[in-house]
């Protein structure tokens, strides 16, 4: 009973991390799906997140995986961190152009690309879920309320992220953090408190929120922001690099779907 109240503070924060990511995932599988008409775009978006519930089960079976080797958790801290700097990077031509080119796809391509981002965005989850706690009952109680919570407050959370857009840039400064946290963890045997853990998710949301509203905290550390951001672009630009021949190879192998 005992550890089950002490870990409620780290369920929580793998609630809030579930709902905004997941929100934050539904808008982009209907921006993939936007281009098609009718019934197509509605099955599509369907199977999108029939997807999205199947495969974050299946991943968490992976996550008891990860708790047990060190080597798989440093990567998933760094990809974690990866993620963030990718969303932080100045890539609008790019996701553009990722636009231009879905829209000319056919349906089962869409669907398949649809599935692809279920795949990463379960992934990415089930990353977040290990770097916040280490016991498997914890992840699955935090991911599956999570899950639930969704069925409720999908639409009232998807309407605020269109209010506040800067919610959107808070989820991935919260994957970030994790990640960096987890490296701490696994490099230098730093532990965070479970309450100090809810404490900086929720500050993060809050700060972001409110330098998002303000001029003139934007005027005082913009300039700071913009050279951090310069520097995660590079690091971001660096592993893209590195994978591009994985990339390249499967982008060969998804045009085989294109028609």
């Amino acid at each position: 009973m005992e550890s089950m109240i002490s870990a409620l503070p780290i369920i929580f924060s793998l609630v809030i991390m579930e709902v905004l990511l997941s929100v934050d995932n539904a808008l982009v599988l209907a921006a993939m799906v936007s281009h098609l008409k009718g019934r197509e775009q509605t099955l599509a978006l369907r199977a999108g997140m029939i997807g999205a519930y199947v495969l974050r089960g299946v991943a968490l079976v992976f996550a008891s995986v990860l708790i047990a080797n060190t080597w798989l958790r440093l990567f998933g801290a760094a990809y974690l961190f990866y993620l963030m700097s990718k969303k932080l990077a100045d890539d609008h031509d790019q996701e553009q152009a990722g636009k231009t080119e879905l829209a000319n796809r056919s349906f089962w391509y869409t669907v398949l690309m649809v599935e692809l981002a279920d795949l990463s965005f379960s992934i990415d989850n089930v990353i977040t879920a290990v770097a916040l706690s280490p016991k498997l009952w914890v992840i699955i109680a935090g991911t599956f309320i999570g899950i639930a919570a969704m069925r409720f407050v999908a639409g009232y959370f998807a309407q605020l992220m269109k209010d506040y857009p800067a919610l959107e840039l808070a989820s991935y400064l919260l994957v970030g953090y994790v990640g960096l946290q987890l490296l701490a963890h696994e490099l230098l045997h730093f532990e965070v408190a479970a309450v100090a853990k809810l404490g900086i998710i929720l500050s993060i949301v809050a700060m972001t929120l409110i330098y998002d509203r303000s001029a003139a905290l934007k005027l005082l550390f913009g300039p700071f922001f913009k050279q951090a951001r310069f520097v995660l672009t590079l690091f971001a630009r660096a592993v893209d690099l590195l994978f591009m021949p994985f990339k390249w190879f499967l982008s060969r192998v998804l045009s085989l779907w294109k028609r």
